[in-house]
């Protein structure tokens, strides 16, 4: 008997609790002018995740001040059950909100109140309470199992007298998709205040207040992320999601164009422009136009980019040269920039009017193409800066922070919104000194829609991670014209009195110009023709002030930094010089030999222009077919000069024979270099010569094409064949192109391979290990150079641009 009276209480009590857990229903009690709903099963855990997440943490904005000025009880209650929250007035510095839980005794622990204070208050049948703990007062009223808290007294009466609560199909129907095991949180689109929607308008999106009726989101909080996933769904109403009806979403490739400091970027995706148009005839036959341009139904995807300098709109193509055919005869070539044609349209086009409501858009006046994109924009410096960036591989797929992002969403997609987070928040910022947003380098925020019947797929994502802040991709710094053409790739020149960079350059014209690595002319010179050697940078007086030294066709040339000739220089000959000026200083203590070479004949001359004595080294037995080339294998100085019958000198110093080399040598146009304690070269016949210290020569077989390039320093060898560059004996396949020469650079214990298409116009950069650098390969036609030009943290590369134009790139 005893027995079964337990039981009995068990049950009892079981069946009490059920009906209490029954009796609480959250959505019963929901104030029907909810802008938004946060929905959390643990809402001090949800809490916990908001204080740990940095950007939340540290930011200052004015909804989060006046959301935590009316919140900040929370700290103090005691929510560890099932919890609701509706929020409204969001514009507005005094929101309102309405907290619904289940009825708990410890739910306001008043022990741990400074000051405290409860008045209870009878309105007709029903009884509130006004609380005031710690200076925080709001309304409490408990009813059957629930509490609900609020600082209106009207939303308590409301929800006691069961008047003005919510009820709509579609919020239930997002009830039922949430996720009871996470925070979620449901958006009202069409309560959600102008201010709120209308931040987006300058970023070309069209906002979330005709968005959808109700959107819920799962959320998730990580240090540096924010997650959210859900579902929106659809009324009978004009909203944005049903101009999809019966459309496929697409693939995004916007990411192939948009540059990497973009502000933002909004893409549309179809699978059928046509329906996506009737669609929207349906929803607003009086606001467009009975058709549309034909280049309209070449695309799967619109997208307008928010940029700096200007805004885009670009079209992905389906098929090329139908697309081509149907823009022909629409504009006139207004110029080419970097081999892409700017086209000047005969009429503008008002993309707006065939977008009401879904983009907004600029009038379009000029446009571009870039690989199976068409891009429109009213000005165009700004497709100049799309065209930049793509040549530069400065665009959004080849940043890591980008990539990862992507793979956070869906790989198709109706609509998708991209920000970068700090541009954004300067948007939002206003002018509002109140805001203080803590986003990192390189932090984007993406939205998601993908359609479906009746709803639709939706994912935010906001990335603030410190790796995507430390991305070290490559960036054009400047851009810098001269007068003509330029006839040798730029280099760079130090400037004793600021430690930086500056550039010297040659036209066509044979004026050599000094500039500042900000674009700055010092000054331009008139030489006597071209410059035939490399500008090498001299301190001749040892005094850190440095000088060039070059060759041109008859004369050898110092020039100050000022531009002023040295005295003992140009140094002049009758005769033609058939090898470019050498340099030598043996022991780097600035006591240098220049080397020049008039057919059979080497002239050694010393700092002040005077032929150095001691040199014995005066005429070889034929031409010389290379300029002199000074090498250091360990302690040892040797000096390499080869001529055209195969024959190869190498010397000590003083022009003695130093190496007998008794073999004769088929030279190939390649230099020799010191490499691994020897001498290496290449062969037309594809070997790689070697020559010890003591004179044997030996030849490996690389399979080389007779065009075959060769540089090597002590420890590092690069060979380019054909389209094959071999790094350190690892391979890279190249597109096929046109090279120049590889190059090999060490800057800050750096090893640099650099290497330049000049059919594609695209410049690589290359570490020792064979592996391409973030951010390359970048636009470029010419060799390049490679310095700290600026003092700061990351290198400098200067290459030539376009025929007048020098580039600075840093990385």
């Amino acid at each position: 008997m005893k027995r079964f009276i337990l039981v009995l209480l068990i049950v009892t009590i079981s069946s009490c609790s059920k009906k209490a857990e029954l009796d609480f229903q959250i959505q019963d009690h929901i104030p029907e002018n909810s802008e938004v709903f946060l929905l959390s099963p643990d809402l001090e855990q949800f809490l916990r995740e908001v204080r740990g997440n940095k950007f939340l943490s540290q930011s200052k904005f004015a909804l989060k001040k006046n959301i935590t000025g009316q919140l900040e009880h929370l700290s103090i209650l005691n929510l560890k059950n099932e919890t609701g929250i509706s929020f409204s007035n969001l514009s507005t510095e005094t929101p309102i909100y309405t907290i619904i839980t289940i009825r708990d005794s410890s739910l306001i622990p008043l022990d741990s109140a400074r000051n405290r204070s409860i008045e209870t208050f009878k309105e007709g049948n029903l009884k509130y309470k006004r609380v005031n703990l710690n200076e925080n007062k709001f309304f409490l009223l408990e009813t059957g199992n629930t509490v609900i808290i609020s600082n209106s007294k009207q939303n308590i009466l409301n929800s006691g007298n069961q008047e003005k609560l919510l009820n709509s199909p579609t919020f239930n129907k997002a009830w039922n998709a949430s996720d009871r095991n996470k925070t979620s949180i449901f958006l009202n689109h069409a309560l959600i205040q102008t201010k709120l929607s209308d931040i987006f308008q300058p970023l070309k999106f069209p906002g979330i207040k005709s968005f959808a009726e109700w959107s819920v989101l799962d959320i998730d909080i990580s240090e540096s992320n924010i997650k959210l996933n859900g579902i929106s769904l659809n009324s009978n109403d004009d909203n944005i999601l049903n101009r999809f009806k019966n459309i496929d979403p697409q693939q995004s490739e916007i990411g192939k164009i948009c540059p990497g400091n973009f502000i933002s970027f909004y893409s549309v995706g179809y699978s059928d422009f046509d329906m996506l148009y009737k669609n929207g005839r349906s929803l607003k036959q009086d606001s467009i136009p009975s058709d549309y341009p034909g280049i309209l139904k070449h695309a799967r995807e619109s997208a307008s980019i928010v940029l700096t300098n200007g805004n885009i709109l670009a079209l992905n193509i389906n098929e090329m040269e139908s697309a081509k055919e149907t823009l022909a005869g629409l504009g006139i070539v207004s110029e080419d920039f970097r081999g892409s044609a700017i086209i000047e349209l005969n009429e503008d086009i008002n993309f707006q009017k065939f977008f009401p409501g879904l983009m907004t858009l600029e009038i379009a006046k000029f446009y571009t193409v870039l690989e199976n994109f068409v891009i429109f924009s009213s000005n165009p410096e700004v497709l100049k800066s799309m065209i930049t960036a793509f040549q530069n591989s400065d665009t959004l797929n080849n940043k890591q922070y980008f990539t990862d992002l992507m793979t956070s969403l869906s790989s198709d997609t109706s609509m998708l919104f991209v920000v970068n987070s700090s541009d954004f928040a300067k948007k939002l910022d206003n002018g509002e000194s109140t805001h203080e947003f803590k986003f990192n380098k390189n932090s984007l925020a993406a939205l998601q829609v993908i359609n479906e019947v009746d709803y639709a797929h939706l994912h935010v994502v906001l990335s603030n991670s410190e790796k995507a802040a430390k991305s070290n991709g490559a960036e054009q710094s400047s851009s810098i014209k001269i007068d003509s053409p330029i006839s040798k790739a730029p280099v760079f020149f130090k400037n004793h009195r600021t430690d930086q960079m500056d550039i010297a350059v040659q036209d066509e014209n044979n004026e050599l110009y000094l500039i500042s690595n900000k674009g700055n002319v010092f000054w331009k010179k008139s030489m006597d023709s071209q410059i035939t050697s490399p500008i090498y940078q001299v301190d001749l007086f040892k005094n850190g002030n440095q000088q060039m030294a070059f060759s041109t066709g008859y004369h050898m040339e110092v020039l100050d930094r000022t531009g002023k000739k040295l005295k003992g220089y140009p140094i002049k000959f009758n005769q033609l010089l058939t090898q470019p000026l050498s340099v030598f200083d043996y022991d780097n203590n600035r006591t240098y030999r220049f080397v020049l070479t008039q057919n059979k004949k080497v002239y050694m001359v010393g700092p002040k222009g005077n032929a150095i004595k001691g040199f014995s080294f005066e005429n070889a037995g034929s031409e010389i077919s290379k300029a002199p080339k000074h090498i250091r294998l360990g302690t040892k100085d040797y000096i390499l000069i080869a001529e055209e019958t195969g024959k190869l000198h190498i010397l000590s110093r003083q022009g003695t024979i130093r190496v007998p080399v008794s073999e004769k040598i088929d030279f190939s146009e390649n230099e020799w270099f010191g490499y691994q304690n020897s001498f290496v070269s290449t062969n037309p016949e594809q070997n790689l010569i070697k020559i010890s210290q003591n004179g044997t020569v030996s030849s490996t077989d690389l399979g080389l094409a007779e065009n075959n390039r060769i540089v090597a320093n002590r420890n590092n060898l690069v060979y380019l064949n054909e389209n094959e560059l071999s790094i350190n004996s690892k391979t890279i396949d190249l597109d096929f192109g046109l090279y120049t020469d590889p190059q090999l650079f060490t800057v800050r214990n750096r090893t640099l391979i650099a290497i330049t298409d000049t059919q594609t116009q695209k410049v690589y950069i290359f570490n020792d290990k064979a592996e391409l650098l973030e951010g390359f390969p970048v636009y470029g036609t010419s060799q390049v150079d490679i310095a700290n030009a600026d003092l700061d943290s990351k290198l400098e590369l200067l290459v030539k641009g376009e025929d007048d134009e020098i580039l600075l790139y840093e990385f």
